[in-house]
């Protein structure tokens, strides 16, 4: 059954369908001032029948026949038609809709039968899970967290960057300089300054490129001395990255690296040559800047031009696509591209997804049109979408990584625990409960500090805006469901016995929360139907805040009745559970105190 406010926006659909035969109307939320609650603007209609929006808004005011709907007036402000909800009905709804859902209030089955495939995170072996990883991470998260809550069978996919020609780099480095004891005692960072000194000596002779080249080549024949030190490298590197995926509470349904697809790469060249997509074509060869969906190229690192190479090619002018999507190089290396539509055969074989969710930066926009469009010429079915985001900048420009210029994300959550260990110093709290909080709160914060923001805009990484404990921050969002729980903790004792009647709920700081509660399905749907996580974030600030009203201006405990302290408790609770199930689709725990 519909929430309420679904029902509502079906019920306007149907009264404007029943007064001028069409449906397509937007449906908004009405403006603070005005005494209505949804509005519909008339413009558009107006525009194509060549009348006067503010005439026929008047004219379809009185047509419409409110009776057995849930509104019980409808007015009119310029070229729009205002609707009020009934307020009996509307709390009446309400609360059965929260009686009937439970815990699953604000989600749906739209989803049901349907499989989705997001890939996310996807960090490079051999390299620092950096700060830089943290939004591809925590916002593929959230979104995986909206999709189920949704009804949808989701496969979060962790694509590791394990292959290509850095790794040639680091070989090479490790061969040449690395010295074996300091890079098992700190692996990362050995690796990373490795990594760092190929592309300074690089810079000094060319030469080594092709000699990095050559040990990918190796490692792609299968040569044994190549797979052993990749492997090293890529065992290494996963132990870290658990480490921090711990630490940030996330999982995933499937790891499978690059390497995986190996086995496939040389059909989907074929493919693309047998159906006449594929050519080969001469281009200036850029040394590690061939464009990719995660790996190397996902942080728009470029290299030097250094010669004319024979590449296969997949031209793409035709389809509105300049630039053609590389698959091979002559010597039969693969690139990323590849290994990106091995990987799309492999998931709608293994999946039959209904789309494809790629959450990688908005650097890669233009690889992904060509991705999805070569991949759609050869026969994929499945809806891809490139949710790309906007990169965290340190205040000197971009991170980079064959410049050393990274803040490590470990070192980021390990202060933000220590920040709210300081802040808890004082409670009077058992040792293991204040670690354990400071523990949820820190990475509560730094998830947030992220997913509050469109995520489409660039972020300068902060300090003190990362790991902000005060004001617009998990933090206040974790004491409001802690500190509404605990009053219902309180008070249930003392109401455990009495009915519920919301039709006693009629001061304004208690049908604004109702507003506010009733417009969390609508929330989930939107940031879902969007991929943009920060819609729940704005609206749980505004739920914590519209609670904090109610609070203060409206007796609980000391209500008039016992009835109306039980049914303004039910609405404490309702408002706990939303918050809790807020933050829990953004990833962020809520401690049970604080």
């Amino acid at each position: 059954m519909p929430y309420v406010l679904d029902q509502a926006r079906s019920q306007i659909l149907d009264l404007l369908h029943a007064a001028t035969g069409g449906r397509d109307f937007d449906i908004k939320e009405a403006p603070a001032k005005l005494d209505a609650d949804l509005s519909v603007p008339l413009f558009a209609w107006a525009k194509q029948r060549r009348e006067n929006p503010v005439k026929l808004a008047g004219e379809l005011a009185e047509k419409l026949d409110l009776g057995g709907t849930l509104f019980s007036a409808v007015s009119v402000t310029g070229g729009f038609l205002n609707f009020k909800l009934d307020a009996d009905r509307f709390r009446s709804h309400l609360f059965a809709d929260f009686d009937r859902e439970g815990a699953d209030y604000g989600g749906s089955q739209a989803g049901a039968g349907k499989t989705i495939v997001i890939d996310y995170s996807s960090p490079n072996i051999a390299k620092p899970f950096s700060v830089g990883h943290l939004r591809s991470t925590v916002i593929g998260q959230a979104i995986c967290n909206l999709f189920r809550f949704r009804g949808y069978r989701v496969i979060g996919d962790n694509h590791i960057g394990d292959w290509g020609t850095q790794f040639g780099k680091l070989m090479y480095a490790y061969d040449s300089w690395a010295d074996p004891e300091a890079v098992a005692a700190d692996p990362i960072r050995q690796l990373l300054a490795l990594y760092v000194r190929f592309h300074e000596e690089a810079e000094k002779d060319p030469a080594l490129e092709e000699a990095a080249r050559g040990w990918f080549q190796r490692l792609e024949s299968g040569d044994a001395a190549a797979l052993e030190l990749w492997q090293s490298f890529r065992d290494l590197s996963w132990k870290d990255f658990e480490r921090v995926y711990r630490l940030l509470g996330v999982e995933f349904d499937e790891v499978l690296g690059e390497s995986f697809y190996n086995d496939r790469l040389e059909s989907v060249v074929e493919e693309a040559f047998a159906s006449g997509l594929a050519r080969w074509s001469e281009i200036e060869a850029r040394v590690g800047s061939v464009a990719a969906g995660s790996g190397e190229g996902s942080s728009g690192e470029s290299g030097t031009p250094v010669a004319m190479e024979k590449v296969a090619i997949i031209p793409l002018e035709e389809h509105g696509i300049e630039t053609p999507l590389l698959i091979q190089k002559s010597d039969g290396t693969s690139l990323y591209a590849t290994r990106d539509l091995a990987t799309l055969v492999y998931r709608r074989q293994r999946w039959h997804p209904a789309q494809i969710l790629y959450v990688v930066g908005g650097e890669q926009q233009l690889y992904f049109k060509q991705l999805f469009k070569a991949a759609q010429l050869m026969g994929n079915d499945a809806k891809c979408v490139h949710v790309w985001f906007g990169l965290i900048r340190l205040p000197g420009g971009k991170m980079s990584t064959r410049k050393g210029r990274v803040i490590f994300l470990e070192e980021v959550l390990d202060e933000a625990v220590s920040r709210a260990r300081a802040v808890l110093a004082d409670r009077d709290l058992e040792e293991a409960e204040k670690e354990a909080i400071a523990r949820i709160v820190g990475i509560g914060a730094v998830k947030y500090a992220d997913l509050s923001q469109t995520r489409t805009k660039d972020v300068l990484f902060d300090w003190d805006k990362m790991l902000n404990l005060q004001g617009d921050s998990a933090p206040y969002l974790q004491y409001a469901a802690v500190r509404v729980r605990s009053i219902v903790r309180r008070a249930e004792a003392k109401t455990v016995a009495a009915k519920i009647d919301p039709g006693l709920l009629g001061e304004e700081a208690e049908l604004s929360l109702l507003r506010s509660l009733a417009g969390f399905p609508q929330v989930v749907e939107s940031a879902c139907a969007s991929y943009q996580p920060h819609l729940v974030a704005t609206y749980l600030v505004t739920l914590a805040r519209d609670f904090s009203a109610f609070y203060s201006q409206v007796p609980v405990l000391k209500a008039d009745s016992l009835v109306l302290a039980a049914t303004r408790l039910a609405l404490c609770r309702m408002t706990a559970q939303v918050l809790e199930r807020g933050l829990a689709l953004l990833g962020i725990e809520t401690p049970e105190r604080m």
